[in-house]
């Protein structure tokens, strides 16, 4: 019996032992069934990956040829095939900024949060927020590259943020670290000569033409651009004069706009020879290609030449490009000539734009006081133009420059309508508000833009100006304008806004005060509305006399109404 139990336990002992061996074989098995599908998915991964790396290298090869449309495809193939491929998102994302895209700022997020981000793809984010006026995320983004020595380029972006804040002695203190850590990189110096040259120091404005005269004195990328600075710069001295026309004349290769650069300084220094320098230059140019002659026919109107245009540039010669006619169009302006422009405008073979030739025919139905003439013109420019923002802005600067206010104003509202040309239409829309004495309409168009820019300290500033001439929500906007003043306290114009809203207050002391800062004030080179601030405080502070030296100095019809009510009423009651 016991031979019995032995084979029945020997027989439990074989089944289990077989059915261990078959569990076994289905446990190995599984394991390289997954271990075959976790292979081919990282395999499969891998080969997508490296797909997209392809599509994304084919991208950068694009964009290196100026291919963007056919670069944006290759990027967007490498992205779907892998979302977090970084060398497809790095290079979308330079490509959006550089095509001005809205889903740059997106793009640049996600190369930030993966682990292969590099310095210069923060460099390139940061550089993205400021030229977005994404001030505040600006600041964010800056911060870290200017800690643990940071480069020639989070320095430049850190002076190029606070250019934008308006705080100019700080973007000169970065510029200057900037040029000590790369002596050899004029860059930043160029820079540096920019925001010195914006100074009203004069000492700051001497800096700032010598770093220029050092730029022009070496044959590199800058030498040409600090020759052009000096050409615009303000109190050259003869003897300067005379070098840069010296400097001008070595350019090589030299261009239409350096020999009539040059021409400038011939005629600043010999005016009795203008005459002969205008038809020297006719003769060198005049048979130029078409943007040598674009620029000898925006030169010669520039310094007040339209018979030597008209002579030059004949309307059957200028009818061939139509920025040489606008050319001849301009001359025409200037000697009043109103029939010859309508003449050319009616004309069967001129290829202008209708919303160009409406424009022409309105400024010209307004020379002539036919005032329902003008209307008519202008509302058929704005209406032909409507549906393209380009045309529009034409219009609109058009109708400003001749000072068609109702027109320039309904111009720039259809402008405002497109989402990427609303900054420029409400700037437009300040402008000629401004020009006008509307404040109100000034009020609105700066509302508008700060809601689109609530981080620009520079357009809370003046909305904050604005609301307080206006003596709405008084003291709101002197909160606003007393941080600011105090965040920035060598912006000039954050302080006037400040003293402002203490006049505002009846607190004549603490507005004079606001005018006390670390650098003197040349107010000869201030705003007006800044000089009328300023002299309404000193009328406040019984500093009459002061008050009275500074108002002679100022341009009445550069001020809008509230503006000359501040240094009209006190002199009335004196």
């Amino acid at each position: 019996m016991s031979e019995g139990i032995d084979r029945d336990r020997f027989k439990r002992q074989q089944r289990n032992l077989a059915r261990k061996q078959r569990g076994r074989r289905w446990i190995l098995l599984i394991a390289s069934v997954l271990a075959v599908i976790v292979a081919g998915t990282l395999a499969y991964r891998w080969f997508k990956g490296q797909r997209a790396e392809r599509f994304a290298a084919a991208g950068d090869a694009l964009v290196a040829a100026d291919k963007w449309n056919d670069a944006a495809v290759q990027y967007r193939v490498a992205l779907q095939l892998d979302p977090s491929n970084y060398h497809g998102l790095s290079g979308a994302a330079r490509l959006a900024s550089k095509a001005e895209r809205p889903e740059a700022l997106e793009l640049w997020q996600k190369v930030l949060a993966l682990p292969q981000c590099t310095i210069r793809d923060r460099e390139d984010y940061a550089e993205l927020l400021i030229k977005t006026n994404r001030l505040n995320l600006a600041e964010k983004a800056i911060d870290p590259l200017l800690k643990d020595n940071p480069d020639t380029k989070a320095l430049q972006l850190a002076a190029r943020y606070a250019r934008k804040i308006g705080d100019n002695v700080k973007a000169g203190e970065y510029l200057r670290i900037a040029s000590k850590r790369a002596p050899d990189d004029d860059a930043p110096r160029f820079q540096l000569a920019e925001v010195l040259a914006q100074s009203t120091d004069a000492a700051d404005q001497a800096e700032a033409r010598k770093i220029l005269w050092e730029l022009a004195a070496r044959a590199n990328l800058y030498k040409k651009a600090a020759v052009e600075a000096l050409g615009a710069a303000p109190e050259l001295t003869t003897d300067e004069r005379k070098r840069l026309l010296q400097e001008l004349m070595a350019l090589t290769p030299k261009t239409a706009k350096d020999d009539l650069l040059a021409a400038d300084m011939r005629v600043q220094l010999q005016p009795d020879e203008a005459a002969r320098i205008y038809r020297e230059e006719v003769e060198r140019w005049r048979n130029g290609q078409s943007q040598e002659l674009l620029d000898l026919a925006r030169w010669l109107n520039a310094h007040q030449q339209p018979e030597l245009v008209l002579s030059t540039f004949p309307v059957e010669r200028t009818l061939e490009d139509n920025q040489l006619l606008l050319a001849r169009l301009d001359a025409l302006a200037t000697l009043q000539r109103w029939n010859d422009i309508d003449g050319v405008l009616n004309r069967t073979d001129v290829t202008l734009d209708p919303s160009v030739i409406e424009s022409f025919l309105a400024r010209t139905a307004l020379e002539r006081n036919a005032n329902l003439d003008a209307e008519v013109h202008w509302n058929h420019a704005i209406s032909l133009a409507g549906s393209d923002p380009y045309k529009l802005r034409f219009v609109a600067n058009f109708a400003e420059q001749s000072r068609a206010t109702a027109a320039a104003l309904k111009a720039y509202e259809q402008l405002a309508r497109f989402p990427e040309h609303a900054d420029f239409a409400y700037r437009g829309t300040q402008r000629v508000s401004q020009r006008s004495g509307d404040t109100a309409a000034q009020r609105a168009a700066m509302s508008k833009i700060c809601a689109r820019a609530p981080e620009d300290p520079n357009a809370a500033d003046q909305l904050a100006y604005l609301n307080l001439l206006l003596g709405e929500d008084v003291d709101q906007n002197f909160a606003v304008a007393k941080k600011l003043a105090e965040q920035y306290p060598n912006r000039l114009s954050y302080r006037v806004t400040t003293a402002l809203g203490y006049l505002r207050q009846h607190d004549p002391a603490s507005a004079l005060a606001q005018f006390k800062g670390p650098v003197s004030i040349d107010w000869k080179r201030t705003l007006p509305a800044w000089r009328a601030v300023y002299a309404a405080a000193l009328f406040a502070s019984d500093r009459n006399d002061e008050a009275r030296t500074i108002i002679a100095t100022i341009s009445r019809d550069r001020l809008n109404p509230q503006e000359r009510e501040l240094i009209e009423s006190p002199q009335r009651s004196n």
